[in-house]
């Protein structure tokens, strides 16, 4: 310890007053820095649809809505329709071809346009094929007349066809088409100073015509503009940005073009100005100020343009394949725009609303994405985003354009980056610091220049700098820094100090700490480590005794807490609270009124300043809201809300000065603004549709409104309801009664469907409300049926029934009464012989007490004892110990995606799969949950490995349907241990060692067998 510490123990109430003063003083003299604006940076939030949601394995080519408010796909073979849940193939008899396009006429008939059958119309109920026309049809198109009459269009090989009431007509104009296919009529009303239809053609370019009076056209002319005489044009779409009128032109290998009064651009993928030249169709947005965004359908995903910026959105943002063949923009009731695409992998979807959630870098998306997240002054009044990953380096986002620093470009001495921080200099003023997954620190200049820090810790793979935090001013600053290995490290006016907590051995890993001013002005440091909590005071690091056994990652003192309250997110048990009124004796608080996190390994805590609280977990964000009556109200945020991934990244996750809250993940960094108003409360409401009607397996229209009447005998009545919102429907609650049988409303829940089972003959009626994700309520929607009576459940034949009922009653009392001395002789022996079963049922049960009951293995109580006995005797005779901790890989989300059904079947295989791998003599227990353990008496670490590697490849080769599914295979990751007992360990010392194992072997990728490595640490390796 340095000679002045004490005299700085002493001082450092003082300067920490002073500081926070000058602190103080300094935010209220400097202006808010503007915040930093990731609009164009966003990616859409899609949800994917594809097989496992009722879709065929083929191309789907277009999307569109009936009357009734269904969602429709065309694909390669035919048609399938959405639910809100699931979609359903719709066999249609007349046509199964390739769907080209689909589109809603005035009159809410959606037309589909089969490539071998023609034209096809569905009016709200049923499709029909349209036998007036049976022609190659390109695309609908729609344009208005000059008094705002829509005109519902069709292209053919040689010319348009309008829909005149329910029959199309030939174009007149189609005299002065000399070439074809035709793809597409589109209308301008100001380009060239007067109104126009355009067409586009498959490989002859671009034509117009002029607008004569009322409503006449004058004949089809070439535009002459160099460059457009052999467009291969695939699609036309008028739009405006601002005051400006503009017609797009989509091309097949041709660029992308526009065309505005003040002039003609084309963009081509050979200047690097596009990704692909393969643009299928287009739909524009604009914002309320009148801007435009484009969205184009591409084979390279799907293209955003806007800001005269193009992004691209493909697989690695969520799309279920890089090919987009059609985009359709759907305006819902409540006026939200969803995108809808039809891709070669599946449908996908992106409501277009004022998400909270914004996806801001992929950076890393394809190892383990983002664990450096940095904001700070971009000395213009505004803000500057860093962030970096363990394989792509860092990267900076300024004035809305990206900017590299990796190994490739020379401006890295190494590809992986673990954290970037803006800390104190010791000098008065601040320095960036960049911590590489090598050990090396490295400092960042004013001119982005890289220059190296020395630092005491060790320089190899398994070393580095976690976390670094600053406190004191001036001179007296110090700065900290935790260690994945080695402790902590103190750096005060040029000088390293290394610590090492009293209590804590070799390796002692620091992940994260946070300073405690106290009530009486003393400044405290807590710790987050591999082994506990850990107390600075001064002088010394010390571990909190008397905690649950577990590793920390994150440790923060709560600024709107009454009392002094530490909130620390633990590996494996969730949120511990303590009470640090009194640093030195915390109180651990129990959890009344907070909602257990998603998962109960916890990366961060962070809070903003109205007091919520965000904890990143491996399956979600839980944000917790300080409620009026001391609990916390729960929200949890997935993938479906907009986060790039469930799974965070430690120390990657911040709020900044404007309540922001930015989350670093395993699949990039989103941000989540909770000042962005969701859904108004007075929106309109979305459509409520009875969507599947079933009895007894029969499935019939849930849309007729007549009163149905169902046989007599009817056994099963199956109907399925949902709010077709086209967002969030998951979200969606309903209630319901049967009219008839059901004396109330059942309480509002997620269930969208009904079943009832043997309904008595007589009329009945099913009313059903539902409202939205915002709580909006749709009208109510009812269906009436009646079910007729046998010719024996008449009230007569019921009488009747009755009185024989009543007379065989009577005589069975008498042959009772008959037996009943008969019964009395054998009750001694009766009573014998239960006594008898009692005893082996008791024996029974204690056998019982030992078994997992889903499994049929031993369970941890069974294991425990088995262990502890088996660690005397092996410490007796010298003998090794063997233990196998097995982790099922990814069960939270088999069971998420599967059902907890599909869930215990999996278990029930996977426990076979284990036992079939060991010797007789080795015992194979559920330790709990997902999670496995075997324990080999005399076993060295060869055979305990070679068991391991017996159980991975066996659970692994187990086939779904085993696995209580049609398509998804299970991995496990496992860790394993051997040696001979010490004089005072016991089971759980040695599956504590083994649980190590395991931890590494999860973070190197899962699938796979890890040995205990000597010196190793839970958490050093892990992907998060």
């Amino acid at each position: 310890m340095p000679r002045g510490s004490c005299l700085l123990t002493c001082l450092r109430p003082l300067v920490s007053l002073v500081f926070l003063a000058f602190c103080s003083g300094l935010a209220a003299a400097e202006p808010a820095l503007r915040p930093i604006d990731v609009t164009d940076e966003s990616a859409p939030t899609f949800t994917v649809y594809s097989s496992r949601e009722g879709l065929s394995d083929e191309i789907w080519s277009t999307v569109g809505w009936d009357k009734q408010g269904f969602v429709w796909a065309g694909s390669a073979s035919g048609l399938a329709r959405f639910d809100g849940y699931r979609w359903t193939p719709w066999p249609f008899a007349q046509a199964h071809s390739l769907v080209r396009d689909m589109q809603v006429d005035a009159r809410g008939n959606l037309w589909a346009i089969f490539e071998r059958e023609g034209l096809a119309r569905h009016d709200g109920r049923a499709w029909s094929l349209d036998s007036s026309r049976n022609a190659f049809h390109q695309r609908f198109s729609d344009t208005f007349l000059a008094d705002g009459t829509p005109q519902f269009w069709v292209s053919e090989d040689h010319g348009f066809r309008s829909l005149v009431g329910d029959r199309w007509q030939e174009d007149p104009g189609n005299d002065s088409v000399r070439s074809g296919p035709l793809v597409r009529i589109e209308q301008s009303e100001t380009l060239f100073g007067q109104p126009r239809q355009w067409m586009g053609t498959g490989s002859d370019g671009l034509w117009y015509r002029t607008l004569a009076d009322h409503g006449k056209t004058n004949p089809w002319q070439r535009f002459e503009q160099p460059g457009f005489a052999t467009l291969h044009t695939t699609d036309l779409l008028r739009t405006h940005d601002g005051d400006a009128e503009e017609l797009w032109v989509l091309t097949y290998g041709d660029g992308l073009i526009r065309i505005r009064n003040d002039g003609i651009r084309r963009w081509r993928a050979v200047r690097g100005e596009l990704p692909t030249e393969s643009i299928y169709s287009a739909r524009a947005t604009y914002s309320a100020r009148g801007q435009r965004t484009l969205w184009l359908a591409s084979r390279a995903g799907l293209l955003r343009f806007r800001n005269d910026r193009f992004a691209t959105f493909d697989r690695r943002n969520g799309l279920p394949a890089d090919a987009v063949r059609g985009i359709k923009l759907q305006r819902n009731a409540d006026a939200t725009e969803v995108l809808w695409l039809a891709t070669e992998g599946g449908i996908a979807r992106t409501a277009l609303t004022n998400s909270q959630w914004q996806t801001v870098s992929l950076l890393g998306a394809r190892e383990n994405g983002i664990f450096a997240v940095m904001l700070e002054a971009d000395g213009k009044g505004g803000e500057r985003l860093w962030v970096g990953s363990a394989k792509e380096g860092l990267a900076l986002l300024q004035d809305g354009e990206w900017r590299h620093f990796t190994l490739a470009n020379g401006l890295l001495p190494h590809e992986g980056v673990r954290q970037v921080w803006r800390l104190a200099d010791g000098a008065g003023g601040t320095q960036r610091l960049v911590s590489l997954i090598n050990g090396e620190l490295l400092r960042i200049d004013d001119a982005l220049d890289f220059s190296p820090v020395a630092s005491p810790w060790p320089k190899n793979t398994d070393e580095l700098a976690a976390f670094a935090l600053s406190r004191g001013q001036g001179s007296a600053a110090e700065t900290w820094f935790g260690t994945l290995h080695s402790g902590a490290y103190r750096l005060l006016q040029g000088q390293w100090t290394q610590y090492l907590a009293d209590g804590a051995s070799q390796p002692w890993a620091v992940i994260n700490m946070t300073e405690q001013i106290d009530a009486h002005g003393r400044s405290w440091l807590w710790a987050a480590s591999n082994q506990g909590l850990a107390l600075f005071n001064g002088l010394q690091w010390k571990l909190i005794p008397g905690l649950p056994a577990d590793s920390f990652r994150d440790v923060i003192l709560l600024k709107h807490a009454p009392r002094p309250t530490l909130w620390a997110a633990s590996n494996r048990k969730g949120i511990l609270r303590l009470d640090v009124g009194n640093p030195e004796q915390p109180v651990l608080l129990d959890d009344n009124g907070i909602p257990p996190p998603p998962d109960p390994t916890i990366y961060t805590v962070t809070e903003d300043s109205q007091g919520r609280i965000y904890v990143c977990t491996n399956n979600g964000v839980q944000q917790l809201t300080p409620a009026p009556d001391g609990h916390y109200d729960e929200r949890v945020f997935r993938r479906r809300d907009g986060l790039v991934h469930d799974e965070c990244n430690t120390n990657a996750q911040f709020v900044d000065a404007h309540d922001r809250y930015w989350v670093g993940t395993l699949g990039g960094l989103s941000m989540y603004d909770p000042n962005v108003a969701t859904r108004a409360q007075h929106a309109q409401p979305n459509p409520l549709r009875f969507t599947e009607l079933r009895v007894d397996g029969e499935l019939l229209d849930a849309s007729a409104d007549a009163p149905r009447i169902l046989p007599a005998g009817t056994r099963e009545i199956d109907v399925a309801f949902a709010v077709l919102s086209g967002f969030r429907e998951q979200e969606s609650t309903y209630r319901s009664q049967l009219v008839g049988l059901e004396p109330a409303a059942s309480a509002w829940s997620t269930e969208h469907h009904r079943h009832f089972s043997r309904i008595p003959p007589g009329h009945y009626r099913l009313q059903v409300e539902g409202r939205d994700y915002a709580g909006i309520v749709s009208a109510p929607i009812a269906l009436e049926f009646s079910i007729q009576a046998h010719w024996f459940e008449q009230t007569w034949i019921r009488i009747l029934l009755g009185l024989a009922a009543l007379a065989l009653a009577l005589g069975l009392v008498m042959l009772y009464n008959h037996g009943l001395h008969r019964r009395q002789r054998h009750l001694k022996l009766e009573v014998a012989r239960r006594t008898s079963e009692i005893r082996a049922a008791n024996q029974r049960l204690t056998e019982l007490s030992y078994q997992d009951p889903l499994t049929g293995v031993a369970n941890r109580r069974r294991l425990m004892e088995a262990v502890n006995t088996a660690i005397e005797r092996a410490r007796a005779r010298g003998l090794p110990i063997g233990l196998i901790v097995i982790d099922v890989d990814h069960f939270k989300d088999y069971n998420d995606r599967r059902g907890h059904l599909a869930g215990d079947v999996a278990l029930r295989a996977i426990a076979q799969a284990l036992q079939s791998a060991t010797r007789e003599q080795d015992l194979v227990s559920r330790f709990g949950g997902e999670e496995f353990a075997c324990l080999m008496i005399d076993a060295g670490i060869e055979a305990v490995e070679r068991c391991a590697e017996r159980m991975r490849a066996l659970v692994e080769a187990l086939p779904p349907r085993t696995l209580g599914n049609d398509t998804q295979t299970i991995t496990i990751s496992a860790g394993i241990m051997s040696r001979v007992p010490g004089a005072e360990e016991d089971g759980a010392d040695l599956l504590r060692e083994a649980d190590t194992a395991l931890y590494r072997a999860k973070a190197e990728g899962r699938n796979r067998i890890c040995r205990v490595r000597p010196g190793g640490i839970a958490g050093d390796a892990l992907p998060g």
